[in-house]
């Protein structure tokens, strides 16, 4: 019996990122065990594997590998970078935050690192099964770093209902995969796909299965009604973790509904499933925006916001079209510039990190430190959608691949929804420049040349995409058509 080797040749050239950064986590743990007095270069370390690690993903040669289960292309590429540019930007603002919180280590952006192995598993996995080993790399990695300010009574309450919620989530996915391949006889997406092609959807194993994975995503997605533990998870964590968690997650599970939702294709059209994500995109864009009018917390309230621009892009995955496909793109990665800018302003505020980061707190603080009340304004601004920020140019492109296809009344529920956003994110403009602080509570802001930088990064793309979004759209254009003709 001839056995067909399951490792192709130039197998390491494809995981060739991923092994820079293991091998870069490794690196400095040892560094933090072996020169503990020189803690201040576990950031710059960090940040240079992953500046190499991004690098090569120029080396990394396009094609399937390991049996067919993982895929490199030209839509892996795109999500690496976001991938990596959120792990940079959530590097750069811990370091002036561990250093005052006296947390500092070299396992902290260990895990950074390897959460981003896990995200690029689930981006590059052509089979459920190598999604879900990066999925779980992924949780065991966000499980420690929420609860990494272990002294913080918060901190460990954010990082159990993490865990408690995400070990369910895990187990809808690990049952829905059960049952596709119970139906499929496979859980390769490729060959899922050529049973979806002929197959009428009368499976009811077919059905259940897609609910449990999508209310397993949906919980990684903070998609409504699987939202709740958002909003205290982001309270309690790490607030660089908590930008991080808001936006490179997310991304990793978008691309894999991408995949799943294009191999489905020919099987979508007879059968009622994508009624179930129109209802949970619409829900998200209420629920999110409705209450964060009410919050006066800024972590929580990015959290609600989260979950309504979760809902924004999930109408893009209502038709797998190319204009779809490079939509999400696009706002992955327009979401992960003026996400973790926003939260990285807040995790500049010098105060007891079990109370909440408040409006109030803000009050002033575009005159008493312009630089960083500008970097929070221009994040507000494009959050809110705002020409000519990147957020603009993002919602723009998601509506209108919307109602180009067909999904009118949805978009038009998403305009409305963002319409409303205005209001509470001009409302932290408000407090930065229109309100004074109360007398004897000046919140002190304090950034280290990291923060600054990455604040510098966050503001520079997002005025960029919004003035000039061509060349990141034919990107993503080329690379959403090339995932399409496989």
């Amino acid at each position: 019996m001839t056995l067909t080797p399951l490792v192709e040749p130039g197998w390491m050239n494809a995981i060739l990122p991923e092994i820079i950064l293991c091998l870069g986590g490794m690196l400095l743990i040892l560094w933090d065990a072996f020169a503990p007095k020189a803690k201040g270069a576990l950031a710059p370390l960090a940040l240079i594997v992953l500046i190499v690690g991004a690098w090569s993903e120029r080396l990394v040669i396009g094609g399937t590998f390991f049996g067919g289960t993982y895929e490199i292309s030209g839509i892996t590429h795109l999500f690496d970078i976001t991938f990596f540019l959120a792990a940079m930007l959530a590097t750069l603002f811990a370091r002036d935050y561990l250093d005052r919180e006296g947390n500092e280590g070299g396992e902290f952006y260990a895990l950074l690192l390897w959460g981003t192995v896990g995200m690029m598993l689930m981006a590059k996995g052509l089979d459920l099964l190598i999604i879900i080993l990066g999925l779980e790399t992924l949780s065991i990695c966000i499980f420690v770093l929420v609860g990494y300010a272990r002294r913080l009574p918060i901190s460990n309450e954010a990082s159990l209902k993490y865990f408690l919620m995400g070990a369910f989530a895990t187990g809808f996915v690990l049952y829905g995969t059960a049952l596709f391949y119970g139906a499929t006889q496979s859980t390769n997406i490729t060959v899922m796909a050529r049973y979806f092609a002929t197959a009428d959807g009368s499976n009811p194993l077919l059905t259940v299965a897609f609910v449990l994975i999508m209310a397993g995503f949906g919980f990684k997605l903070a998609l409504a009604p699987f939202h709740p533990w958002a909003p205290d998870v982001y309270q309690g964590a790490p607030t660089p973790v908590a930008g991080w968690l808001s936006v490179a997650p997310k991304a990793a599970t978008l691309i894999v509904l991408v995949r799943l939702f294009t191999a489905m294709t020919p099987l979508l059209s007879k059968v009622p499933w994508m009624h179930l994500v129109a209802v949970l995109s619409v829900l998200s864009m209420i629920v999110g925006n409705v209450v964060a009018i009410v919050q006066r917390d800024l972590k929580r309230m990015l959290a609600y916001s989260g979950i309504a621009h979760v809902g924004y892009m999930t109408i893009a995955l209502l038709t797998m079209r190319d204009d779809n496909i490079a939509a999400v793109a696009v706002y992955t990665i327009v979401y992960a510039l003026m996400n973790i800018g926003a939260f990285g302003v807040i995790s500049l505020l010098v105060k007891n990190q079990n109370d909440p980061q408040t409006l109030d707190d803000i009050a002033g603080l575009g005159f008493r430190r312009p630089y960083f009340g500008l970097a929070l304004a221009i994040c507000m601004f494009s959050l809110s959608g705002l020409p000519p920020t990147a957020g603009f140019i993002a919602k723009f492109y998601i509506f209108k691949s919307a109602i180009l296809y067909g999904h009118t009344t949805i978009a038009l529920i998403g305009i409305l929804a963002s319409i409303t956003s205005v209001y509470y994110y001009l409302r932290v403009v408000y407090y930065l420049y229109m309100k004074e602080p109360a007398e004897g509570m000046v919140v002190e802001t304090i950034g280290d040349v990291f923060s600054v930088g990455a604040l510098a990064i966050s503001m520079i793309f997002i005025l960029v995409i919004g003035i000039y979004p061509t060349p990141l759209f034919n990107v993503a254009g080329a690379a959403a058509r090339a995932l399409l003709q496989q």
